[in-house]
C-alpha cells in the first residue's frame, strides 16, 4: 500500500511542538479556526491477520500489505478450546467465511494428463483444492497438480461460484486469461494465446496454486505460481488424435472448421504407440482420424471411414498405430440384452443378437412367474405382453390378478375387465375383483395404501375395489390414472394435498365419495366425477375442465373454481341432472367454452354463475357464456349461503 506523508522541515516540527501541536493520528479531530498542519499518518495496528501458523497485526485502514504490518506482534497461535485470539481455529484451518467462495478447474489439452481433460467439460480430477489457510498477504489458495509437457500442454483456470442452494452459478464459468491472471512477479501469462503454459521447457509434474480474493479488481490480486515437483521424460508420441465426422449419434462431432476439436471424440493413447475410441456407427455415417498437433487426417490420400459393409450398426472399434495410413474399424457386440428360448436364456446383442459366450442358463422364475430376462413360466398365458411392456392381450380371471415382471405400462381396466353396454368399463366385472398382488421382479408398479401405484409413488392407477377404508389420504400422488375410483363404493373421503391432473371417469360411480380435497389440481379429465354424491366442491387451482367432468352429480350445490381457471373445452362440464345453486369463477378473463353447449347450464336453471364485478360483461358477451347471461352476476361482496332449492326432474341430454 501507498503511505502519504507531507515534508515537513525540522524547523517546522519544532514550531509545531512549541505552539503544542502534536502529530496526529489516523482520523485525527482538528479546530476548525487552526489552519491544517501537515501530519504523517501513523499506523494504528489494532486489526488481526494470520496465516495456518503464526499471527500478526496491521493497520486495517490500509489493508495487509507487508508494509503495513506490525512485525512485532507476528507470533505463533495460542489455543484456548480450541481458537486463538485472532480468530485462527487449531489446526490452521480459516472459517470458510473468511475465505474466498469461488470453485477452480483446470481445463485445457494437451499430451500430458489434460490429455484427459477438455476446454469444456468440469471434471472433477481437475478441480483445483481449496487450502484452509491464507497466505501471509490474505490470499486464499487453490492448488492442483498434473502431468504437463511444457513444449505444447496448455490450459486455462475456470472459475465459478455457488448459489444459495449450492448449485453453479453460471454454465459457462469464467476464465482467467491475460486480463486477470498473472505470474508472481506481475507478468501476464501467455499473453498471445491467453492460456497457461509452462515456457520452462522442462517436462514434469507441476504444481499450480491460484492467489485469489474475492471479487478483486481484474489484474490487481490474482495471480498463479507453479512449482516443478518431478521431471519426467517427454512424451512417446507427438500426436493428440481425435474421430471427426459426420455421425448420427454424436450431434456435436463435425470437421475441423466447422466447430472446436475439443468437441470431437478425443481417442485413447496406450502409452507407446496406438491411438483408440469406441464409437457408435451407423449406415451412413462417415469420419476420419485426426491429428490435431499437426493437422493431419488419416486415411490421408481421400476417402472417409465407415463401418464395414458386412457388419451391422452398432459399436466399432477404430485404432491408429503411429505411422500407419489408414486406421482400422472393427465391430464390437454390446451385450446388453435378453435372448432367450423355453429352457434357457444368455446375453445378447442389441444390434445383431449375437449370443455372448459363457452367459447361457437356465430360467430362474424365483416367487414369480416371470424370469428376469421376460421369459414367463410355460402354462401361464394368461398375459401377453408387447416388447414395449405394453398390455397385448389378458386371458385370465377377474377375481385374483397377479401383474407379471415385464409389465411395464399398466393397462386400460376395460382390457381386463371388458366393457359394458355404454362402452364404459364393466362396473360388474370390477366389483369381481377380490385379490390383486404383483410379481416381485416388476419394477415398475408397487401397492401400497389399497391402490396400485408407480413405483415411485406419484401415479395412482388404480384404487382396489375390495377395500373397505372410507378416508384415503395420497401424500405423494401428482397424477389420478383413468377409471382410478371407478365404481367404488366405500370411499366418503379422499385427500390429494399434491394432485395436478385428474384423468378420465378418475371418479366415476363413485357412489359414496361426499368430500374430496384437491388443492393443487389443475386439470379436470373428461366424466371425472360423474355420478358422485358431492354436495360442494373448490377447485382453485384448476386451469382446464373437460366435458361432462359434472355429469349427473344431483347432489352438486355449490362449486368455486379459482382464478387461474382458463378453458373449459368443447363440450358442457355440468350434464346430466348436475343444476347447481351457485358457480362462482373468479377468473377475469371469460374461460373458453363451448359455442354450442356453454358449460351445460341454462339460462331458466335456477342457478347463480358469480363472476368478478368488473369482468360481469365480458362473461355476458363471451362465447359459450353469453347462453346463460341472464344467470350471470358480480361476486357478492360476502359469502352468500347456498340456498336449497327443488331440483327440476332431468331435463338434458346425457
Amino acid at each position: 500500500m501507498n503511505k502519504k506523508s507531507w515534508l515537513i522541515v525540522g524547523l517546522s516540527l519544532a514550531m509545531a511542538a512549541s505552539i503544542g501541536v502534536g502529530i496526529s493520528a489516523c482520523g485525527g479531530d482538528k479546530d476548525p479556526d487552526t489552519p491544517p498542519t501537515p501530519t504523517e499518518h501513523t499506523h494504528t495496528y489494532d486489526a488481526w491477520d494470520y496465516n495456518d501458523t503464526q499471527h500478526w497485526k496491521y493497520c486495517d485502514e490500509h489493508g495487509t500489505d507487508k508494509s503495513n504490518i506490525d512485525e512485532t506482534t507476528k507470533a505463533n497461535h495460542e489455543f484456548k478450546d480450541g481458537k486463538c485470539e485472532c480468530g485462527a481455529t487449531e489446526g490452521g484451518e480459516i472459517p470458510d467465511a473468511d475465505l474466498d467462495t469461488r470453485e477452480f478447474w483446470a481445463t485445457g489439452a494437451g499430451a500430458g494428463d489434460l490429455q484427459n481433460s477438455s476446454w469444456t467439460e468440469l471434471k472433477p480430477n481437475f478441480k483445483l483444492t481449496k487450502q484452509p489457510h491464507k497466505d501471509e498477504d490474505g490470499f486464499t489458495l487453490y492448488t492442483i497438480q498434473f502431468k504437463i509437457y511444457a513444449g505444447g500442454d496448455s490450459f486455462k483456470i475456470r472459475q465459478d461460484e455457488k448459489d444459495e442452494n449450492g448449485a453453479l452459478k453460471w454454465t459457462d464459468g469464467t476464465y482467467f486469461g491475460i486480463d486477470e491472471l498473472r505470474n508472481a512477479s506481475g507478468t501476464f501469462i501467455d499473453a498471445g494465446t491467453k492460456n497457461i503454459g509452462v515456457a520452462t521447457g522442462k517436462d514434469g509434474i507441476y504444481k499450480f496454486t491460484v492467489h485469489t480474493k474475492p471479487s478483486p479488481a481484474p489484474w490487481k490480486d490474482n495471480f498463479v505460481t507453479w512449482e516443478l515437483i518431478e521431471s519426467v521424460t517427454p512424451p512417446t508420441t507427438t500426436e493428440d488424435m481425435y474421430i471427426v465426422g459426420k455421425l448420427a449419434t454424436y450431434p456435436k462431432n463435425d470437421w475441423p472448421g466447422f466447430g472446436k476439436i475439443e468437441d470431437c471424440i478425443h481417442m485413447t493413447f496406450d502409452g507407446d504407440k496406438t491411438w483408440s475410441a469406441t464409437i457408435t456407427v451407423k449406415n451412413g455415417d462417415q469420419f476420419k482420424v485426426y491429428n490435431k498437433l499437426n493437422q493431419q487426417y488419416y486415411p490421408d490420400q481421400g476417402g472417409n471411414l465407415t463401418r464395414p459393409s458386412d457388419a451391422p450398426d452398432g459399436l466399432f472399434e477404430v485404432k491408429w498405430v503411429s505411422g500407419a495410413v489408414r486406421p482400422t474399424v472393427t465391430h464390437i457386440h454390446n451385450y446388453v440384452k435378453w435372448g432367450y428360448d423355453d429352457a434357457e436364456h444368455w446375453k445378447a446383442c442389441d444390434f445383431d443378437s449375437a449370443e455372448q459366450e459363457g452367459t447361457r442358463e437356465e430360467h430362474d422364475f424365483g416367487d414369480g412367474d416371470t424370469c428376469e430376462c421376460g421369459f414367463q413360466k410355460e402354462g401361464d398365458p394368461d398375459w401377453k405382453i408387447n416388447d414395449d411392456g405394453t398390455l397385448q392381450e389378458y386371458t385370465g380371471g377377474i377375481e385374483t390378478i397377479k401383474i407379471p415382471a415385464n409389465l411395464k405400462v399398466f393397462p386400460k381396466l376395460d382390457q381386463i375387465f371388458g366393457k359394458n353396454s355404454s362402452g364404459l368399463v364393466d362396473q360388474n366385472n370390477l366389483a369381481k375383483l377380490q385379490s390383486l398382488t404383483i410379481d416381485p421382479k416388476n419394477e415398475y408398479f408397487k401397492i401400497e395404501n389399497n391402490a396400485v401405484l408407480s413405483i415411485d409413488g406419484t401415479t395412482l392407477y388404480l384404487y382396489l375395489p375390495y377395500s373397505t377404508e372410507t378416508e384415503v389420504t395420497f401424500e405423494n400422488v401428482t397424477t389420478v390414472g383413468d377409471n382410478a375410483f371407478y365404481g367404488n363404493s366405500t370411499v366418503t373421503t379422499v385427500n390429494l394435498p399434491e394432485a395436478v391432473t385428474l384423468g378420465s371417469y378418475a371418479f366415476y360411480y363413485s357412489s359414496s365419495l361426499a368430500n374430496i380435497s384437491l388443492p393443487k389440481v389443475e386439470t379436470i379429465s373428461a366424466a371425472c366425477f360423474g355420478k358422485v354424491v358431492l354436495t360442494s366442491i373448490e377447485l382453485e387451482s384448476v386451469k382446464t375442465i373437460k366435458i361432462n367432468a359434472f355429469y349427473d352429480c344431483k347432489q352438486l350445490k355449490t362449486i368455486v373454481f379459482g382464478e387461474q381457471l382458463s378453458d373449459i373445452g368443447d363440450g358442457k362440464i355440468f350434464s346430466g341432472d348436475t343444476i347447481p345453486t351457485s358457480v362462482t369463477v373468479k377468473a377475469t378473463t371469460p374461460p373458453k367454452a363451448s359455442a354450442s353447449w356453454g358449460i351445460g347450464l341454462y339460462s331458466s336453471d335456477p342457478t347463480k354463475v358469480y363472476v368478478p364485478a368488473e369482468s360481469v360483461d365480458a362473461y355476458k358477451a363471451a362465447e359459450g357464456w353469453s347462453k346463460i347471461e341472464k344467470l350471470i352476476e358480480a361476486i357478492p361482496a360476502e359469502a352468500v349461503s347456498a340456498q336449497e332449492v327443488a331440483l327440476p326432474a332431468s331435463k338434458k341430454e346425457d
